[in-house]
């Protein structure tokens, strides 16, 4: 079994996020060989926590606004999401690719409050 590798997520994390939102910015947290923390802005109290570590190749994707999480995507035991109308739930759901979850986070980013 080949390992997801740090420079690997990180590119597919860069090529989505280019696909789905302008005006981001990247503020890189950890980058080392095995594992990656970021946080990208997305609007003025609106951004993606995005965690990777290659040694268990865990994930962590959270839309944050205002300090709280209100969507996001993780594999802790098993594949699940956090939905916007109960983000501290979790529903178990198929491996995502990095574009499905960008994806999703775009489309709950726009939705009105």
């Amino acid at each position: 079994m080949s390992i997801y590798n740090v420079d690997d997520f990180l590119s597919d994390i860069n090529n989505s996020i280019e696909k789905y939102f302008s005006g981001y910015r990247f503020e890189i947290l950890l980058n080392t060989p095995r594992s990656f923390k970021a946080n990208i802005h997305i609007g003025e109290k609106l951004f993606i926590a995005v965690r990777y570590n290659a040694r268990n190749e865990r994930m962590d994707f959270a839309l944050i606004e205002n300090g709280q999480r209100i969507f996001g995507y993780d594999n802790l035991k098993e594949w699940h999401y956090h939905p916007v109308e109960y983000p501290e739930g979790h529903i178990p759901c198929d491996k995502p690719s990095i574009e499905e979850v960008i994806s999703k986070i775009k489309e709950v980013s726009e939705q009105p409050e």
